[in-house]
């Protein structure tokens, strides 16, 4: 909550045992509130008076802040990363208009659902409201059926990223996406199209990595963007070019990324474009490539510090790994130490495998910088039976290779060995291939190494 919203939930009139709990959660709004029995002992209320209390005060502070609640509330909740509150309000809502829901309402629901963070969503819930859409549709027609299950399926393809084995769990493969465009070839479903073409792009992204074919895919779904805008409440144009720009920073194309970033974040990107935390991230990732350290300092502040204040999942997993990239790049060992372990408390409670294989990564080079070698060696060598013990994955399979240069690297310093061109240059092609995840920390530990070699 900001400033001027808790001013106004504090002038509500409250009495009784209403102003106690409003009072306590106020108190506690920066810590994470103890057990919910703990919280009835201290305020000596029963498991139902608490629970009526609290639905009481939070319509009380609904139509404070929302007086129009509807959907202006769901975007609302949506906008605070409340995804317990919003999932609950959807139902709420629906129940309580009942043949009074029309198409809008349910296609608002299903693009809320289909955007929750792993942690939260609800694929029964999602595909429901994905068949009610359509059912609410007098005119319903089969690019309808279609948009909805391609846009279901582009959710599956980057949701199961984040699994254990997701290659296994995903349940099916690059083919049958290109069965699928085979398909639609000569068709005019644009939207089903455009979601076909992006779960490409994230097959490419998590489970096979080719930026060349990333791109390829991305330029057909920009080549759709004047038959389908009408269909998206963002800037889709804007959207796709900051698609693109994620794009050319994975190609290492990081000036011409920086362009469309810079261009794009002075014209304005509001919080709710489609990955709105995503695109702040790799844009923020830009700013530490080229040393511009104040400006991305700047912006996680303004963006990340709040989801790691309130501890929002995988929003705040993001920030903290940002700030560990820009304090590593930038000197400030003790600061990245912080974030580190912020990041890595948080991915433990909501699990995000790419997040973690990342977090590891991150500590590595922690303890490399800081010339604790014995260990970072102690970490490596894990790290590569965490990888191995993995079902075959051939995007993670890729970080042997890190963690194989992190340890060329120690023993050459162990041994007092000059390091060698061959391995420079290995260095230099895993610096160029991840670049976009470990902004330019891979040339800084080389440098460390031959500094210590000679």
């Amino acid at each position: 909550m900001n400033e001027s919203e808790l001013i106004l939930l504090r002038s509500q009139r409250l009495i009784g045992k209403e102003k106690e709990v409003f009072d306590y959660v106020i108190k506690n709004k920066n810590t994470e509130l103890p057990e919910t029995g703990k919280v009835q002992l201290f305020l000596q209320l029963t498991e139902s008076h608490y629970y009526k209390i609290n639905s009481v005060l939070l319509r009380k502070c609904y139509l404070l802040l929302v007086p129009e609640e509807g959907i202006d509330l769901l975007l609302f909740l949506r906008s605070k990363n409340l995804f317990t509150l919003l999932r609950h309000e959807i139902l709420s809502q629906e129940k309580k208009n009942g043949d009074k829901n029309n198409t809008a309402f349910y296609l608002k629901c299903f693009h809320l659902c289909i955007d929750f963070p792993y942690k939260y969503y609800d694929e029964k819930m999602t595909a429901l409201f994905g068949e009610k859409y359509l059912r609410s549709k007098k005119d319903c027609t089969l690019s309808d059926k279609l948009y909805v299950k391609y846009h279901l399926m582009f959710s599956e393809v980057n949701r199961t990223a984040a699994r254990k084995n997701p290659i296994k769990a995903l349940g099916f493969g690059i083919k049958d996406l290109f069965k699928h465009e085979k398909e639609l070839e000569k068709s005019n479903h644009h939207l089903a199209k455009y979601y076909l073409y992006r779960s490409i792009c994230s097959y490419y992204s998590y489970y096979e990595k080719n930026n060349d074919m990333i791109i390829a895919y991305l330029k057909k779904a920009i080549a759709l963007k004047d038959h389908i805008a009408y269909f998206f409440s963002v800037n889709i144009e804007q959207f796709l070019q900051l698609q693109y720009a994620d794009a050319l920073l994975n190609n290492n194309e990081v000036d011409q990324a920086e362009k469309i970033y810079e261009t794009a974040f002075k014209q304005g990107v509001e919080p709710f474009m489609y990955g709105y935390y995503y695109h702040c991230e790799q844009y923020i990732l830009v700013l530490i490539i080229q040393k511009e350290f104040a400006k991305a300092e700047e912006l996680l502040k303004k963006v990340f510090e709040p989801c790691i204040q309130n501890k929002i999942d995988i929003y705040a997993t993001r920030g903290a790994m940002s700030y560990v990239k820009l304090y590593l790049s930038s000197g400030d060992y003790k600061s990245a130490l912080k974030y580190l372990n912020i990041g890595k408390v948080i991915n433990e409670k909501t699990f995000y495998l790419p997040f973690d294989v990342q977090l590891r990564v991150l500590e590595n080079v922690y303890f490399f910088m800081k010339k604790d070698y014995d260990f970072a060696l102690q970490l490596a060598n894990r790290n590569i039976k965490f990888i191995r013990s993995q079902e075959q994955n051939p995007v993670l399979e890729d970080y042997v290779k890190i963690w194989r240069m992190i340890i060329t690297l120690i023993n050459k310093i162990l041994k007092e060995e000059e390091i060698t061109e061959i391995i420079k240059e290995e260095n230099r092609l895993l610096s160029r291939e991840y670049a976009n995840l470990y902004c330019r920390l891979f040339p800084l530990i080389l440098e460390q190494a031959v500094h210590e070699t000679t």
